[in-house]
């Protein structure tokens, strides 16, 4: 098998987009393929070997994947490839890698990885590698959202001043939040912000703990501006809402973008990260929509990441995200392996394989919900005994234990898990799911000819009819995959 890499370059001298041709084995297309007669020159020394994993024990974790995209490694012994260097920008640049026999129609050939790429560079004089982009390091930026000019003439505007706002990232909201402390962007006609997104429904607003009076919503920004609110009242206009009277003491509130399952909030923070719809699969958000569709949320303010926002989503109800090899956002939940396999694996397929643990199963797991974003030990004398106690919490908890699997296993562990969810009821269940997720779980690897990964990915179910381990009767998940390494093998991590 031959690997072959395509790659979009923009050349400097002339200003215009070329596609550059290598290979581990110099070849040309046939006169019938597209691209004809097309020459790949035998540079490749390394293609790039794209290594992704969910986690590395018997028990599961969620969020982000761990991510290694790796560099496409050319032979330049001769010089011959010194031009990359000097009359070439590979920034943003496509390139697609596949595997195939020479001789076949490259239409056939199958594409193992395609992407976009950052910079080149030299490691010593006889190699040139161009570095792959990893795409979630731009989740791993601060959250572009806008701040505040400090622009306000008071008691006009609702930009903050100089000495208050000024500089500060807007808030946003995803999903359902409670008791955030909200930016006062009017100090002069008491206007607070929530949220700089028009999705945004202020569903409480609190002065101290104590409730106020909701009125009828303002019909814009100028309305909001223009008439004051009774005295224990307020009023909204979006992310908006106006006091009546001077606050006692600290003024927070309850609200929701309106959207609240985990998957569409995930992908509304990667589009708010600057990807496409076209980046994110759809087809994976629909699915893992069905699988948990609880109510969660979080606030972003501050200089938090986008990363750091769907981690604490995702984490809600045992999800994952990653970039595959095509470059497109996944996303789904890690569940028990259970059928129909993607694909049946035998001792001819199966080029190694290697158990790596067993594992000790937990035996307690707490999940804790409905986050209290201000903390307040001293509210006003009238709030209930039930919200006083509420409001010094910063979170509830839910309880999942099994005495059995404490008795079997003395060393077992118990785990705690942070989540957006919002409901009891909704973190009992996953508490109870994810006990039963982390009994005992096998975690191996298996090594199979690069041409046999096909459509075989993260969250992937596969069986076996290899005789040994009891796994001729079991089903795995994939939870890590190494594809392109130089050995035309790829390397899958299976848990199950």
């Amino acid at each position: 098998m031959t690997i072959a890499i395509d790659v979009t370059g923009y050349r400097l001298s002339d200003g215009t987009l070329q596609t550059l041709r290598f290979s581990d084995d110099g070849f040309m297309t046939l006169p019938s393929d597209a691209p004809a007669n097309a020459y790949y020159e035998p540079r490749l020394s390394a293609p790039p070997h794209f290594a992704r994993s969910l986690f590395n024990s018997a028990q599961a974790s969620f969020g982000a994947s761990q991510s290694t995209p790796g560099e496409i490694v050319l032979e330049n012994s001769d010089g011959g490839l010194d031009y990359l260097l000097t009359d070439y920008a590979f920034d943003g640049r496509s390139f697609t890698m596949r595997v195939g026999a020479i001789g076949a129609p490259f239409s056939s050939w199958t594409v193992t990885a395609s992407g976009t790429l950052s910079d080149v560079k030299v490691s010593d004089t006889t190699t040139v590698s161009l570095v792959v982009n990893d795409r979630l390091q731009k989740l791993a930026l601060t959250q572009p959202r806008p701040t505040y000019g400090g622009t306000n003439v008071l008691p006009n505007g609702i930009d903050g001043t100089a000495n208050d706002l000024m500089g500060q990232y807007k808030p946003r909201i995803y999903g359902q939040v409670f008791n955030i402390s909200p930016k006062c962007v009017n100090t002069s006609l008491l206007i607070y912000q929530a949220s700089d997104q028009s999705n945004c429904s202020i569903t409480a607003v609190y002065d101290n703990g104590v409730a106020l009076t909701r009125d009828a919503d303002y019909a814009s920004l100028a309305a909001l501006q223009s008439t004051q609110p009774a005295s224990g009242h307020f009023q909204c206009f979006q992310g908006y809402f106006r006091l009546g009277a001077s606050p006692a003491s600290q003024v927070t509130c309850d609200a929701t973008s309106g959207v609240t399952s985990a998957a569409s909030l995930m992908q509304q923070i990667a589009l708010d990260a600057g990807f496409t719809a076209g980046d994110i699969s759809a087809a994976d958000v629909a699915a893992l929509n069905a699988l948990n569709a609880a109510p969660c949320g979080v606030w972003a303010d501050g200089q938090g990441t986008s990363q750091s926002l769907m981690d604490t989503i995702a984490g809600s109800i045992g999800a994952y995200y990653s970039f595959d090899r095509l470059g497109v956002l996944r996303m789904g939940r890690v569940s028990a392996p259970g059928g129909p396999a993607a694909v049946i694996f035998d001792d001819v397929v199966l080029e190694a394989v290697n158990i790596k643990e067993a594992g000790i199963p937990s035996y307690q797991v707490t999940v804790n919900y409905a986050k209290n974003y201000t903390v307040q030990s001293q509210p006003a004398g009238s709030v209930s005994v039930d919200r006083r106690t509420w409001l010094s919490q910063d979170t509830r908890s839910q309880v999942a234990k099994s005495t059995t699997v404490q008795t079997v296993w003395p060393s077992a562990t118990d785990q705690t898990f942070d989540t957006a969810l919002i409901n009891a009821s909704d973190a009992l269940a996953e508490a109870n799911r994810r006990l039963a997720l982390f009994s005992r779980r096998m975690l191996m690897t298996v090594d199979i000819d690069l041409s046999q990964l096909g459509t075989l990915d993260l969250g992937s179910v596969v069986g076996f009819t290899y005789p040994r381990y009891g796994l001729s009767s079991k089903l795995m998940v994939i939870i890590g995959v190494d594809a392109g390494a130089d050995t035309h093998l790829a390397t899958l991590t299976l848990w199950g």
